[in-house]
């Protein structure tokens, strides 16, 4: 397994974007030809497809592009290559990545698009004028090589947003405009140039409904939330336990003991890992290929990689003109018109829309699709990493004081696995007082709701909100190591009241066979908050 853990890996993580280099080198590869021959089959279409950051786009488009490119060699053994009647013609393909186009200022992102226009047109031998307006270069270079090879051109763009979003997470808002006419210009001629263009790809992260791409090009099929291509990005549980099952047998012949079983380990990595689901229509969910890549590399430590893969940070700075348990919340309902509609441009900072930030929040990762009953779309953190990340991003933009989260999230973590009621207690009055209160909403106790699961979340403890049992809901249970919690919160009541309605309604009994199974230790909890100071009033434990 050494070569798992010290070269495959160590390219998943690094998100090598080469699909040649993978094959050449022989490196673990996820086979995704499958999507890319319902893609390529007929060689013709226009095509665009959202998902956040570092899910794979940019190796998908490689790999797209050395199959136009006629590459058979590449592709032995592979789905493509192995189960279909692909004949692997030889295509002219212009490939960009936006992402590598420069955003610092305008100026620069002109010559860098223009440069790019350039080279690819050069890749394929055929020389152009170089000017200031890569909309023009662009046709001069469709032509030319239609006109030199008798073939219509596949063009790929891989992060076709990158260079707007980048500008407006920067509130350069005018930098941003400058570059979306260009774009849009850029766009628009591919539209208008369809006599050269045999086939089109596009992926991006987040929809910009106002660019060209979307309003002139008609013929552009959004593959976004398409039921065919909900695997397409990042793995199933299928293909994980293909070409991950190794990994995990070896750490665990490694670590005897550790943990109970298999199925619990597989269990934990899908839950902190998992989740994310792309289509209404289809209930498939993937793991971010970047988060796996460092868990193996770094020899199945379960932790928050999610900030390490490039997430978008604008989602988090909006959200502060949110009331925080709107989206702390364990589910939140978005019209599925939204997800058509959503633009950057629309979302005015002091004027959001909860349906606006939960688009967002869907396109950058943060959030995805729980449950689907048109036209309504229930949307959800997809995992145990995401939830902790976004909490832990949310708090450390807008703590009233500058706590050291990571430090204080394992302390509080280790408390709640000892059954430290002491500690517990005032690591969460810490919580509270560091907590900026921008975010608080009309519904106080919503709020304490919201937040006191949120800290659970961010310390990355196993936790329930509002779980139901025979006579009511309890308020928060969560499960570390040996010990179950079960909190029952009251704002501006009594303690006393609270633990009572723990024993009354029986919220213990829900779990009476997993106590026994697994030998747990029970701590019932019934805390008051104060609304007035904000923090906890009272805290009561039996």
């Amino acid at each position: 397994m050494e070569n798992i853990y010290n070269n495959d890996m160590k390219d998943l993580v690094l998100s090598r974007q080469d699909f040649a280099s993978f094959r050449k080198k022989n490196r673990l590869y996820v086979d995704k030809t499958e999507y890319a021959y319902r893609l390529a089959k007929e060689k013709e279409g226009f095509y665009f497809i959202s998902r956040p950051r570092r899910f794979g786009k940019s190796l998908f488009c490689s790999m797209l592009e050395a199959l136009f490119e006629g590459r058979k060699e590449l592709f032995e053994g592979l789905y493509i290559a192995e189960k279909t009647d692909y004949d692997f013609e030889k295509l002219p393909v212009l490939s960009f990545n936006l992402a590598k186009v420069s955003s610092s200022t305008f100026g620069r992102f002109i010559s860098s698009l223009t440069k790019a226009v350039y080279s690819e047109a050069a890749r394929n031998g055929v020389e152009i004028e170089e000017t200031d307006d890569p909309a023009q270069m662009l046709q001069d270079a469709l032509s030319g090589i239609f006109n030199k090879t008798g073939k219509k051109v596949v063009i790929i763009i891989d992060e076709y947003d990158n260079n707007i979003t980048e500008n407006i997470e920067e509130k350069d808002r005018d930098t941003a405009e400058e570059m979306r006419k260009v774009l849009n210009d850029f766009f628009k001629m591919i539209k208008n140039s369809s006599e050269y263009i045999s086939f089109c790809f596009i992926t991006g992260v987040v929809k910009l409904s106002h660019l060209s791409i979307f309003s002139a090009m008609n013929n552009l099929v959004d593959l976004t939330m398409d039921e065919d291509f909900a695997g397409a990005f990042g793995y199933t549980d299928e293909e994980f336990d293909e070409y991950f099952s190794e990994g995990i047998d070896e750490y665990l012949e490694a670590n005897p003991g550790k943990y109970e079983s298999r199925a619990e380990f597989r269990q934990m990595i899908k839950e902190y890992y998992d989740g994310y689901r792309f289509s209404p229509d289809s209930e498939t969910t993937v793991y971010n290929p970047v988060s796996i890549g460092f868990f193996f590399e770094n020899k199945c430590r379960f932790r928050n990689y999610w900030h390490k893969t490039g997430r978008s940070t604008i989602a988090i700075k909006l959200a502060k003109h949110l009331d925080l348990s709107s989206v702390a919340e364990d589910t939140m309902i978005v019209q599925e018109d939204t997800f058509d509609s959503f633009d950057v441009y629309d979302i005015a900072e002091e004027n959001l829309s909860i349906e606006s930030i939960g688009a967002l929040l869907y396109f950058s990762g943060y959030l995805t699709i729980r449950d689907y009953d048109f036209p309504d779309i229930t949307m959800a953190f997809p995992n145990t990493e995401v939830a902790s990340s976004f909490t832990d991003n949310l708090l450390k933009l807008y703590a009233r004081k500058k706590t050291a989260f990571d430090s204080w999230a394992k302390k509080f973590y280790r408390a709640c696995a000892s059954g430290d009621d002491e500690t517990v207690r005032t690591r969460l009055t810490e919580y509270f007082d560091a907590f900026s209160y921008e975010l608080i909403g009309d519904e106080k106790e919503k709020f304490f709701h919201a937040i006191f699961h949120a800290v659970f979340i961010l310390a990355g403890v196993y936790a329930i909100t509002e779980d139901r049992g025979l006579l009511g809901r309890a308020d928060e249970v969560i499960i570390a190591s040996d010990f179950l919690w079960i909190f029952e919160l009251k704002v501006d009541g009594s303690a006393d009241d609270a633990l009572r309605q723990i024993e009354e309604k029986g919220y213990a009994k829900k779990y009476a066979s997993m106590i026994e199974q697994y030998n747990l230790n029970v701590r019932k909890v019934g805390i008051s908050f104060s609304s007035e100071t904000k923090s906890i009033a009272e805290w009561k434990t039996k």
